[in-house]
């Protein structure tokens, strides 16, 4: 699931606000949030076939 910017703009927000009030358990809980979107992303991004139209020439035997 993508976030909407406005999602976004909002956690990134939250992020610095318990980061001031030095909130560590939520600064924590938001970093944590963050990479999980991140990692899905990137495995989403990784599974797209994106070289459908691509040719592709013989693989030569290195020497």
């Amino acid at each position: 699931m993508l976030l909407t910017e406005s999602r976004w703009l909002s956690l990134l927000s939250q992020g610095w606000r318990s980061l001031k009030a030095k909130d560590v358990d939520l600064a924590d809980e938001l970093a944590h949030a963050h990479t999980r979107q991140f990692r899905d992303n990137f495995i989403d991004f990784m599974r797209e076939n994106y070289t459908t139209d691509v040719t592709l020439g013989t693989v030569k035997a290195a020497q």
